[in-house]
């Protein structure tokens, strides 16, 4: 499983996502370093990032989640449930069959009226919990804790401008595969399951302008 994070503000918010993929059984160390799990809309006005399970039973489930995401016509509600639908039946099969947790995870900013609303949806094992909230704030998912920084003070980020934000959350991936690659020097049995290249998505809350 990888890291993703997502830091707001009354500015906008930024994502960032490692785009390593890790073939089970993990101690073979299969993995490829090209999965896309930073996405933006900008005509949404909408960005996400997904960690977790990737590629099961041939379907390519961040994909899929980006494809649902993007159906503009529809609200963002049954979106989001459309997508904890399907998770939730493919963690809790994956569960079953592996006898290991299963996990999903989303973020996902979007600049409404109310300024920037931020989505947290976590499934683990076919059961599904969806968290709203208001920026600022900040959010991180994926691998084991001790790939988590704490998280940073609310003092520090809630002005900063997208250029801040976005170097902010590009440095919390580095660390978080820094510190995996270390893990895995050190134990080789700890399979570094973040690396490639990092992505970063950013979303501010100034109307665009028009061409």
């Amino acid at each position: 499983m990888s890291y993703i994070c997502l830091i707001a503000n009354r500015n906008g918010a930024a994502l960032s996502g490692d785009s390593r993929l890790t073939m089970e059984p993990r101690f073979l160390h299969l993995h490829f370093d090209k999965t896309r799990k930073v996405f933006s809309d900008p005509e949404q006005r909408m960005a996400w990032a997904c960690c977790g399970l990737t590629l099961y039973l041939g379907i390519h489930y961040f994909k899929l989640a980006n494809r649902i995401l993007r159906q503009s016509h529809r609200s963002l509600s049954s979106r989001l449930s459309q997508i904890s639908g399907i998770l939730s039946k493919a963690t809790a099969l994956q569960h079953l069959v592996t006898r290991k947790d299963s996990v999903f995870e989303l973020l996902l900013a979007a600049v409404t009226e109310d300024g920037v609303q931020v989505y947290q949806l976590e499934v683990v094992n076919g059961k599904a919990k969806l968290k709203r909230h208001a920026a600022p704030v900040f959010l991180q998912a994926g691998w084991l804790p001790k790939l988590h920084q704490k998280p940073p003070v609310l003092a520090e980020y809630e002005n900063e401008t997208m250029e801040q934000l976005t170097t902010r959350a590009r440095e919390r991936c580095v660390w978080a595969m820094k510190r995996d690659k270390h893990l895995s020097e050190e134990n080789h049995k700890h399979t570094q399951t973040i690396g490639g290249s990092i992505r970063v998505a950013s979303l501010s809350t100034k109307e665009p302008e028009l061409p």
